[in-house]
């Protein structure tokens, strides 16, 4: 049976080394980086109704994007999920409060590299509780990655007693599979903090997506 995938767009961070939204950061073609990545998801899971986009109530919204917000239908296209966190410091809530908005299928607005084919590769091998990437220095990569309700049940847990481990912990801990890649997929995984990372993957983008 073919994995029922929830799609998830992490862009909740603060982006305070960029300057500026990086799910609004604009592609060489002109468009915002979140549509390109809505596009991906879609492509890779064709099935699901609506792609899941994870904001905060004090995110930087465009015209389609306020058109999201105020969708009340079943099953809407996109639908924003805000971390309902008041958070006023330069740190961001975290990864982990995104994931816990969400299931399944989850991907880093910040990782504007990916492929269809990837993604397609992750759907095809996961296992649960949680599968995710690793590089070849053996850094694994929680925010490209199938979480399953007993993973998130992790994150629910620590939680609820008063600790937010990152996303890479949680996984070591509940033995989460790590897929290994290295060489040009491993770029994939490359994200941009900074104006200067941004600028330098855009010949290394494929718009289409796969």
């Amino acid at each position: 049976m073919a994995l029922n995938a929830r799609p998830l767009i992490l862009a909740e961070g603060k982006s305070v080394r960029m300057g500026s939204p990086k799910h609004l950061l604009e592609l060489p073609n002109g468009t915002p980086l979140y549509p390109h990545q809505i596009n991906l998801l879609r492509r890779v899971c064709p099935e699901a109704p609506t792609i899941y986009i994870s904001l905060t109530k004090s995110s930087q919204l465009d015209d389609f994007l306020r058109e999201a917000v105020t969708n009340t239908s079943p099953e809407p296209p996109v639908l924003i999920l805000d971390d309902l966190q008041n958070n006023n410091t330069h740190e961001s809530g975290g990864p982990a409060q995104g994931l816990l908005s969400a299931t399944w299928l989850v991907v880093a607005v910040d990782c504007p590299l990916l492929s269809c084919g990837l993604l397609r590769v992750l759907r095809r091998v996961y296992q649960p509780p949680v599968t995710c990437f690793r590089n070849a220095e053996g850094f694994c990569e929680p925010l490209v990655a199938i979480w399953s309700p007993e993973a998130l049940g992790k994150v629910v847990e620590c939680a609820s007693k008063g600790m937010l481990p990152g996303p890479s912990s949680i996984i070591w801990e509940i033995g989460g599979q790590q897929i290994e890649l290295s060489g040009a997929d491993a770029i994939q995984l490359r994200n941009v903090n900074t104006r200067g990372d941004w600028e330098a993957v855009w010949s290394l983008m494929d718009i289409s997506g796969d």
